[in-house]
C-alpha cells in the first residue's frame, strides 16, 4: 500500500510540476512547463508508421482531439502501450519523437525491425519485459526466432513443419517426424512478422530421435548450397530457460508455428497448461508431456511454446481428440526433454542459460540431391478421427484422409494407420490374435489401404482407415492412451512418407 501511495504522489507532482492537467474534450493540450522534463515511465517502444498514407497525431485519444501533426509512411519514433486507451471505435497511446509528442491509433503502428546483428539483440529475450504478458512487440522479437522447416529435394522444397533456433550458430530444435528422410532441410526465417518467411538456409539433420519424436538441426549452407562458417551466423535465438518442473497447470502459453504449411504464415495462439504428465527419462522421473487448450495445426509440430515471460519451455508435438467429450488438446514436449534427448551428457544444464557444442565440421561437403528426378510428394489436406463407428458390425475408429499425391503414378503405395502406446518409448500396439487384416506383418494392430494413382497427380478423397476395437486386444476396462501413425509406403519400399501423428484415448468399459 505505501508503494502505490507513493507512486500516486509522484504522478500528481509531476502533474503540477510539468502542468499535464488532462484537457476537456477537443481542447488542445498544454504546453510543457519551461525546463519540465519528459517523463521516461511506462513501457515506450520503437514502432513505425504502416500503410501508404501519412499518420495524423493529435494532442489526445480521440478523433476529437486537435491535429497537432503528421508523420509519414514508414516514420519511426517510440509509443507507450502500457497508456493504451480504446476511444471512438479506436485504440490510441502516447508518442513521442524528436521535437514533438501526442496521441495516435495503433492500427497504423507497427513494431520496428530489429536489427539483429548487434549483439544485444542475439537474445530475442532482451527485447521482453517479464511481465508475465506478451504484446504486440515482444511476440514479433520472439517470433524471429521461429523458423519454417521444409524437405529439400532438387529443385523442390516441401514445408513439412516448425523449428527453434536455440543458438546464434545456427542449431535448430524440432520434431522428429518434421525432418523423417530428409536428406537436407530447408530453412525459412521471418523478415516482416506479416509476411511469409523467405528460404535463406539449408541444414542438416545432426541428431534424431524417433521415440523422443524430437531432432536437432545444424545450418550448413546457403540456398545455392555454398557451405557457411556457423560462428558468423549470428542469428536471433531463444535458449531453453525453463526446466521441465517449473511449468504448471493454468500457466499461460503462447504457440508460434507455421499451421498451415502451404500458406506459410506465421500464428501464434494462446491458451494454458491443462495439465503435466510425468514418466522416466534417463533414469529420472520428470515432466515428459504438458496438454494444452491452445489451438494447434499439424504444421505447428517442432514449433516454439513459450510462457507470458517469453521463455521457452517447450515444442508443440501433437493433437488429440478426445473420445467422449469430442474436445481436442494439444500435446508439448517440455524442451527440457527434447534437448536431453538429442544433446544425450552435452545438455549439463537446461536452466538460465543453454550452451550448445559448436558441431563438428561437416565432412566433404554434402551435394545438392540431384535435380533432374522429381520426387514423390504427398501434400495432407485434410484428417479426420471418429470413433463409435460400425463397420460390418464392428464397432471401431476410423481415419478419414483428403491427400494429393503427385510423381508416383501407376504404380502401388499403401496408405497405413499403425497403433502404438502413448508413452515415452512410443512402444507397438502389438496383438498376434487380431484378425490379419487389422495387423501388419509384426503384429502391429494396423489398417491399410491400397492406392494405385492414376496420374502425375491424383487426388484422392475420403480414404478411410478403420480398425475395430476387439483387434485393440485390450482385457481388462479401463482407459488407453494411445497415438497412431499415419503414412504411405511404396510397394517398392522405395520411399515412405509420414503424414501425421493422431493422438486417441480408447476407453474399455
Amino acid at each position: 500500500m505505501r508503494r502505490i501511495r507513493w507512486f500516486l504522489a509522484a504522478i500528481a507532482a509531476a502533474a503540477i510540476t510539468c502542468g499535464a492537467i488532462a484537457p476537456a474534450y477537443g481542447a488542445a493540450l498544454p504546453a510543457p512547463a519551461a525546463g519540465c522534463m519528459q517523463q521516461d515511465a511506462g513501457d515506450w517502444r520503437c514502432v513505425e508508421v504502416n500503410g501508404q498514407l501519412a499518420l495524423n497525431v493529435r494532442n489526445g485519444p480521440g478523433i476529437g482531439y486537435q491535429v497537432i501533426g503528421t508523420r509519414p509512411p514508414g516514420d519511426r519514433f517510440e509509443a507507450d502501450y502500457r497508456q493504451l486507451q480504446s476511444t471512438d471505435g479506436f485504440n490510441w497511446v502516447p508518442v513521442r519523437y524528436p521535437g514533438g509528442e501526442g496521441w495516435t491509433i495503433t492500427a497504423r503502428l507497427s513494431p520496428c525491425e530489429s536489427d539483429y546483428s548487434a549483439p544485444d539483440h542475439e537474445v530475442v529475450l532482451n527485447g521482453v519485459n517479464q511481465d508475465g504478458e506478451l504484446d504486440r512487440f515482444e511476440i514479433a522479437l520472439i517470433a524471429r526466432s521461429v523458423v519454417l522447416l521444409a524437405n529439400v529435394q532438387g529443385d523442390y522444397i516441401t514445408s513439412t513443419g516448425t523449428g527453434t533456433i536455440t543458438t546464434p550458430d545456427g542449431l535448430i530444435v524440432t520434431n522428429a517426424h518434421v525432418v523423417e528422410d530428409a536428406q537436407l532441410v530447408g530453412v525459412a526465417l521471418l523478415n516482416d512478422i506479416n509476411d511469409p518467411p523467405d528460404f535463406r538456409y539449408l541444414g542438416e539433420v545432426i541428431r534424431f530421435d524417433a521415440d523422443i519424436d524430437a531432432a536437432l538441426i545444424a545450418i550448413r549452407y546457403d540456398m545455392d548450397g555454398n557451405p557457411l562458417q556457423a560462428a558468423s551466423l549470428n542469428l536471433p535465438y531463444i535458449p531453453a530457460a525453463v526446466n521441465a518442473d517449473e511449468v504448471f497447470r493454468g500457466d499461460d502459453v503462447y504457440i508460434f508455428g507455421y499451421p498451415g504449411i502451404g500458406d506459410d504464415y506465421l500464428v501464434v495462439t494462446i491458451g494454458s497448461i491443462v495439465s503435466v504428465e510425468n514418466g522416466q527419462v534417463a533414469g529420472r522421473r520428470m515432466p515428459v508431456w504438458y496438454r494444452t487448450d491452445a489451438e494447434l495445426a499439424p504444421g505447428n509440430s517442432g514449433g516454439l511454446a513459450v510462457n507470458g515471460n517469453g521463455q521457452f519451455i517447450g515444442i508443440p508435438t501433437f493433437v488429440r481428440s478426445e473420445e467422449e467429450t469430442g474436445g481436442r488438446l494439444g500435446g508439448i514436449r517440455p524442451a527440457e526433454v527434447a534437448l536431453m534427448t538429442v544433446l544425450g551428457d552435452e545438455a549439463t544444464s537446461m536452466a538460465a542459460t543453454f550452451t550448445t557444442p559448436t558441431p563438428a565440421p561437416p565432412t566433404p561437403s554434402l551435394p545438392l540431391p540431384p535435380v533432374n528426378e522429381e520426387p514423390v510428394t504427398i501434400s495432407l489436406e485434410n484428417l479426420r478421427t471418429d470413433h463409435g463407428v460400425i463397420v460390418e458390425g464392428l464397432p471401431g475408429i476410423t481415419f478419414t484422409l483428403s491427400f494429393t499425391i503427385t510423381g508416383w503414378q501407376a504404380l502401388n503405395a499403401t496408405v497405413y494407420a499403425r497403433l502404438y502406446y502413448d508413452n515415452v518409448q512410443s512402444i507397438p500396439l502389438v496383438n498376434a490374435l487380431a484378425p490379419e487384416a487389422y495387423r501388419d506383418g509384426n503384429n502391429v494392430v494396423a489398417a491399410s489401404y491400397l492406392i494405385t494413382p492414376c496420374c502425375e497427380e491424383t487426388i484422392y478423397e475420403d480414404v478411410i482407415l478403420f480398425v475395430p476395437y476387439e483387434a485393440f486386444g485390450f482385457q481388462q476396462p479401463g482407459s488407453y492412451a494411445l497415438k497412431v501413425k499415419i503414412e504411405i509406403v511404396a510397394q517398392d519400399k522405395a520411399w515412405h512418407r509420414m503424414l501425421s501423428w493422431e493422438y486417441i484415448t480408447y476407453t474399455r468399459p
